[in-house]
This record gives structure tokens, sequence and C-alpha cells, in this order.
């Protein structure tokens, strides 16, 4: 590592770095039946009756009116059909409730705790979650970093790895006993707390308020095999207990959560200027690596990962975009050197934030329509909730795609760009037309069934009409000469309306010559009924 990447920044900043973490999820209702639609999981009115609960979080209603100039430049920024995605409308239409954590700003502090004993300590700035109609949503953490002896590139590499962790990585296991079956079969968890992949958590994450902790996370004390359905501790600290209770959250990516940073650094801009393609601290920003650890070594795919993720519109001011599926980066110089970074810096906290925010969002919906197309192939073919759960997923589906999922969210340039590779980086294309030909796949299918289903019951109409029109039309008929007056015709007459309604579902139950027969004999069954039979 250059010595460069060691050393902090030496001049005084208001803050040296910004950072996001970004928890999207999936939530649904517990206390609604599994088998239930995606709307009746999903309902917004529970999430505000928990959420209105909880002391600590207040909506936060829509920017239609805004009150300061930073939300007059952010809400401008947007189209107007994209706000409603991005803000709390607080009317019946919403697509969203939006709240915030009431902490105490400036004396409210987001402390990673490294097993080395080092500590990262950065200023929350806000803390805020949606929960969307769709059954998805984002909490997200805004923290500053003012501290000088924490301003070092490195530094920032190691904040974004060990601050948005969520859950350990793959846990270690013992090498020396691979080949062996005692390797697959191995469950000391407190003995794996050592071993190198531990290396990439830190040992505890807490939120703090004036020194008192009230949100922590202890992340080297696994001495179980952890819960995989269980929510994050950290993220069930900051949300209302009864909300852990009745909601079910489940992330929408790993063990960790989306990363987006600003960062100033005269020295580190100038570098990528020269050669960004081949800067490795580039590449561990971008792909969200620490210390010595890069997860590209070969030169030429390592050139080709930083072309394809990096955006280079403003390369000569020394300013640098990257981002992958699990962060949104920017490098520029520093604060104190050059006005425009002072712009960046706060475009990375609005508008950008913005656009990340929405692509998660779209994300989040993908992920969670798949799983209930999945959920909907495990039903029965004959189960009655079948077709209401596909047509409950269709209408989500199509005001995902006409509320939610946007080929152009601004008409400024540069942001229509960086929306264009955010979303490439993520392959939101790919999975909504993946995604589309799955529904319409389920969709016929359900159409089928429904065919099958009329057909059956129009059969089973058809096999009525045999049994009693034809014996309907002979009794008529012969009503018509007073047979029915003689009693020693009855038992015949019974016989001949019997035969033929077996004969007409003989005809309707059969294929080819045997039909014929059978129609044969009705016509000489209806001719004796006819012309001999009365004539007696």
């Amino acid at each position: 590592m250059d010595k460069i990447e060691n050393i902090p920044i030496k001049t005084e900043e208001p803050f040296y770095s910004f950072h996001a973490f970004l928890f999207p999820f999936e939530w649904q209702d517990e206390e609604v039946p599994q088998r239930a639609t995606l709307e009746d999981k999903n309902k917004l009115e529970t999430v505000l009756k928990l959420m209105g609960s909880g002391g600590h979080w207040q909506r936060r209603s829509s920017w239609e009116k805004p009150t300061s100039i930073v939300q007059y430049n952010e809400a401008n920024y947007f189209y107007d059909f994209v706000r409603p995605v991005l803000y709390d409308t607080n009317d019946d239409n919403t697509l969203q409730a939006h709240y915030y954590h009431k902490t105490p700003q400036n004396d409210t502090e987001y402390v990673i705790r490294l097993s080395g004993g080092r500590e990262f300590r950065l200023e929350v700035d806000d803390i805020v979650v949606s929960f969307y109609k769709m059954g998805v949503g984002v909490l997200a953490l805004h923290l500053y970093n003012r501290r000088q002896d924490q301003s070092s590139p490195a530094d920032i590499l190691a904040i974004n790895q060990y601050g948005r962790r969520l859950y350990p990585p793959f846990l270690g296991a013992p090498m020396d006993k691979l080949g062996t079956q005692e390797f697959f079969e191995y469950d000391d968890w407190a003995a794996s707390l050592g071993t190198p992949q531990y290396d990439q958590i830190p040992a505890s994450i807490h939120i703090e308020t004036k020194g008192n902790v009230w949100a922590k996370e202890e992340y080297l004390a696994y001495y179980k095999a952890p819960d995989l359905e269980e929510e994050p501790g950290l993220i069930q600290q900051l949300l209302p207990a009864n909300v852990s209770k009745r909601l079910k959250l489940n992330p929408v990516l790993d063990d960790r959560m989306f990363v987006l940073c600003w960062y100033g650094h005269d020295a580190i801009s100038s570098r990528l200027q020269k050669e960004y393609l081949t800067d490795t601290w580039w590449h561990q920003l971008i792909f969200v690596d620490a210390g010595k650890f890069i997860s590209t070594e070969e030169d030429e795919m390592l050139k080709r990962q930083l072309k394809d993720h990096s955006y280079e519109r403003w390369c000569k001011k020394g300013t640098f975009y990257g981002t992958s599926r699990y962060s949104f980066v920017c490098v520029t110089k520093k604060i104190s050197s050059e006005f425009f970074s002072r712009i960046l810096s706060y475009h990375m906290q609005t508008v950008y934030y913005k656009i990340v925010l929405l692509c998660l969002v779209q994300r989040a919906c993908l992920m969670r329509f798949s799983a209930e197309v999945t959920d909907i192939s495990r039903m029965k073919a004959r189960e009655r909730q079948l077709g209401r759960k596909v047509s409950s997923l269709y209408k989500q589906y199509l005001r995902f795609v006409n509320r939610i999922y946007f080929r152009e969210v601004t008409a400024q340039e540069q942001g229509i760009e960086l929306y264009d590779l955010i979303q490439s980086r993520m392959r939101l294309a790919d999975h909504v037309k993946d995604l589309e030909g799955e529904i319409e796949e389920l969709h016929n299918y359900v159409s089928m069934l429904e065919e099958e289903n009329r057909n059956d019951k129009l059969d089973l109409l058809t096999y009525i009409g045999a049994f009693f029109v034809v014996p309907s039309f002979i009794a008529t008929y012969l009503a018509l000469f007073g047979e029915f007056s003689k009693t020693s015709e009855l038992l015949p007459i019974a016989f001949i309306c019997l035969g033929s309604s077996v004969i007409a579902y003989l005809i309707i139950r059969t294929k080819g010559i045997a039909r014929w027969v059978f129609i044969v004999l009705l016509l000489i069954l209806m001719g004796y009924v006819t012309f001999i039979f009365p004539n007696q």
C-alpha cells in the first residue's frame, strides 16, 4: 500500500467524507396468512399504525412545498412524475410511508470498533426509513466523518468495509481437516472467531448519544449458529419493537448494506487523473474492499472493471464517480481546495442519494416479485387463492412499471448518465425483462387452468343435457298422444327415456366408429318412438 494512503488529510475540513449505509429489505405482515395476496400482506395502514406507536420515529411529509433551498433544489431536480416515489405524499395514493429517527443532531455517533481496538466515530446526520406498498423498504444511515485522525484513504476504505456489515460473512473452518468428513461436520462456533474471515467484520457497531449506547451489534459473539431468518440485530434495535414483532424483514442484498460515499482528497484525486484504470485503491473504493485485499488481481480484468464501473465526465477536474451492485462512490478535491467539491459533496447527499435510493427500491421490488412468483408456483393447481394471488401480483407489477421503474428521472444530463450507469451495474433492465417473462408465463398458466375449469363446467352441462334433453323430447312427444294416461305404458316409456339418456351420453363420450354406432341406435330409437310406439 502506498504511503499516501495511510496519511490523514493535513488541513482542517468541515468534514472529510460522507457515508450513507442503505439497508434495502422486503417486508410483510406476519399476522396475514402466507397464502394471502401480495396486497393483503403489505398494507401501508399496518405500517402507519406500528410506526406511529414508536416514540423515536416521526413521519416526514412530502416536499411538494419545499421549505428550504436544499429541499427546493432536490425536488426540482427530478421530473414531477418521479417525486411520488422519492417523497411521502401523505395522502391515500401515496406509494410509501417515510419516517426519520429523532436522534439529537451533533450528539449522536455511529461507532465502528475493530477487533484490534481501533475505533471509527462518525456523526449521525439522519436515520430514515421508507416502507413501500409493494412490500419493500429502505433504511438509511447518513453519516459525516469529521475526525481528522480517520481521514486517510485507508481509513475511508475501512469505514465503508466494516461499517456496512449486518451479519458475519462466511465463518471459518479448520483447513487442517479439509478432505475429511469431520470438516463438513465441524460446529465449534467459538473457535471460528479467530479465523481470517473475521478480519472482514468489525468487533462491534453501536450508536450512542452523548456516550449512551442505545443500539449495538456484537459481531464476534456468534457462539452458536446464526438464525438465517432473523433480522439484523442493529436494524431490530433501530425500529420500534412492535415493528420487529409484527413485520418480517428480509435483506435484499446479502450480509452487507449498500454504500454511498463522497471523499475529498487532493493527492488521490490527482493520482486518479493520471491513470485511474490501474489504481487499486480506486478499485477497492468501488468494490468496498479494505486493507491489502483486492477482489481483482488480474491486470486486464482490473482495467476492464474500472472502465465499466467508472464515470469520467469530470476527470480533468479530478472528479471520479464509481458504482457497483452495492456501492456508489465519488472522489473529488478537498472541500477547502475547490468550490466545485462543495457542490458535489452536497449533490451526493441529496440528488445522487435519491437516484441510488430509487434504484434500490426498484431492485427490491424485483426481488419481492420474484419471491412471490416462486411462492405462487408452489401452489396446487386447484387452490382457490391461485387466481387472486396472480391477479394481485400482476396489479402490483403494473404499478411498479408505471410508477416506479422509469427510463429517465431527470432532464439533467449528468443525472441521466449516472442513473443509466447505476441501473446497468445492478442489471435492472435485464431483471425487469426476466420478471415480465415469468409473470407472463404464470398468467398464461393460470389462464390455462381457468380455461380447463370452464371446459369442465361446460362438459358437466353437456352431460346433464345429454341425460335430459332427449328424454324430455320423447316424453313431450308421447304426451301429445296421451301415452302417459295408459298405466300399462308407463314402464316402457321409462325404459325408453333411460335408454335414450344412456345412448346420448355414450355419443358424447365415445369417438370414431363407436360414436356412429350409438348415433344410429339413437336414430332407430327415435324412429321407433315417433312412428311405431304410439300406434301400438
